[in-house]
């Protein structure tokens, strides 16, 4: 199966996730990562705005705040092909984009050398290896800074990846909730 997809194939099973499944499976994986070392240890804390499919993260941000440390969170030019992560403190700084995905729209500062990642992807594979949207943002950005890294998933988005290219950065570690 080409990554394409496969990619597709696995957006439509995470949309299928009825309701109570996927708030279950969300609240397993925020409590499995507030008790994580590398969660409780990061002051600078980076992670997408997740869609209604994606695991929810606003819980995670909310806390992450209330435990005093620094969110920062993707603003994608995608002209440029680029990507840094910009500071989050509240909600109201956000707008949605034509893609469906919600960003800072106001100036905030830029950090990318962040103490944990939390990275995104659609399809994984046991090795940490990743299909995320297509663009290529989040491999770079792994490649060029190698943050501490960690990735919350749905069972379902578990699957072989045929083909691994050179430019592929793995997670370095899967915490997957069964769906």
């Amino acid at each position: 199966m080409t990554k394409k997809a496969l990619r597709q194939a696995t957006l439509q099973k995470m949309k299928m996730l009825q309701t109570e499944q996927k708030k279950k499976a969300d609240r397993w994986l925020f409590e499995q990562l507030i008790q994580h070392p590398k969660y409780q240890q990061a002051k600078h804390l980076g992670l997408v705005l997740s869609m209604s499919h994606e695991v929810e993260t606003d819980p995670i941000i909310r806390h992450a705040i209330k435990e005093g440390k620094q969110v920062y969170v993707p603003t994608t030019d995608y002209e440029q092909k680029a990507m840094v992560f910009q500071q989050f403190t509240t909600f109201d700084q956000l707008a949605t984009d034509d893609k469906g995905i919600r960003y800072i729209q106001v100036e905030s500062p830029v950090k990318n050398n962040l103490d944990l990642v939390i990275v995104p992807g659609v399809v994984f594979n046991n090795e940490g290896y990743r299909i995320g949207y297509g663009g290529g943002y989040f491999d770079r950005y792994l490649s060029t800074y190698e943050p501490t890294n960690l990735s919350l998933i749905y069972d379902i988005q578990l699957s072989e990846i045929a083909n691994i290219e050179p430019h592929d950065y793995p997670v370095s570690e899967l915490i997957i909730a069964k769906t």
